[in-house]
């Protein structure tokens, strides 16, 4: 069975798509994909779906998610991080800790964010960092993001460190373009370690080098997480065989789903069926009607 998810630790310089590559070659699965991608300087939670889970893959990267995040002092860079071109430098300036901490504080909440011009958001077609590496003019539109927790780690001259839990959609290499200036300092971000997204959390995560170990072994397969696990976070209703069989058929389940309460309207519900497992994620509507999203 080689359908599910891989909590894989990615390793820094290697790109979400060398990581899920790799992934595949390990479980001898051509169809697998990632749930959001991860910089190649960043390391840390790289949910990677495998067969049938790559199904789901936008719904567990639409969950929130948590980080650990270094900035350094003294110089700005065009990528937002330590890996891009300098475009500011201020070696010897540096914001005191009490400030730090009260701005980082401030992010708590909803605002809007321009997401990064070295960002995967698409521009006509084409993702923004390919235009950005170009050389190009990118003109990006603020969106709403949300911040339910930020707190302060560690601080000193050099730089600090801070925690995260966010929203999907949340650039966090776009808080050096943003802080920097109502600090009054240049930095960028140093370090990037993702804790958790969805309900996969870095104790979960297994290494790359470990993964292909045991992939020589014969016994990777084993840790892969089931999709109704992978989608925990989701209200979950069993259905009987014939509602399977209809729903599979692109049949509405709401018949045999009437008098059943998954929360209110609009909440995505997973429905699975004994041994058969998952079905379909389907969307409860307006005046109790359902439609189907995805079919598993």
């Amino acid at each position: 069975m080689t359908d599910g998810v891989i909590v894989l630790d990615k390793p820094a310089g290697m790109t979400s798509f060398s990581a899920v590559e790799r992934v595949g070659r390990v479980l001898r699965q051509k169809k697998c994909g990632h749930t959001g991608t991860l910089d190649p300087m960043a390391t840390g939670v790289l949910p990677v779906c495998a067969g049938k889970a790559t199904k789901i893959a936008g719904y567990i990267a639409g969950q929130d998610k948590e980080y650990d995040v270094s900035f350094r002092f003294g110089s700005a860079t065009d990528t937002g991080d330590v890996t891009g071109r300098e475009i500011e430098s201020r070696p010897d300036a540096f914001a005191p800790e009490r400030v730090v901490a009260d701005a980082i504080a401030r992010l708590v909440g909803t605002w809007e964010q321009v997401p990064s011009a070295f960002s995967a958001v698409k521009v006509s077609g084409t993702r923004a960092y390919v235009m950005a590496r170009q050389g190009k003019d990118v003109k990006l539109s603020p969106r709403p993001v949300t911040v339910h927790e930020a707190r302060l780690i560690s601080w000193s001259q050099e730089g600090f460190r801070a925690f995260l839990r966010c929203s999907k959609g949340f650039y966090v290499r776009a808080l050096s373009r943003d802080m920097g200036p109502s600090l009054g300092v240049a930095m960028a971000v140093s370090g990037l370690r993702r804790l958790r997204c969805g309900p996969f959390r870095i104790e979960d995560a297994v290494t790359l080098a470990d993964l292909v170990e045991e992939g020589r072994r014969g016994v990777a397969p084993a840790r892969l997480v089931r999709i109704e696990k992978a989608l925990a976070g989701f209200p979950q209703l069993e259905i009987p065989g014939d509602a399977a069989a209809a729903v599979r058929n692109g049949s509405s389940p709401g018949p045999w789903l009437a008098g059943r309460d998954p929360g209110p309207d609009g909440s995505v519900v997973l429905l699975t069926h004994g041994n058969e497992g998952p079905i379909a994620l389907v969307e409860r509507l307006a005046g109790g009607s359902w439609r189907i999203l995805r079919g598993i």
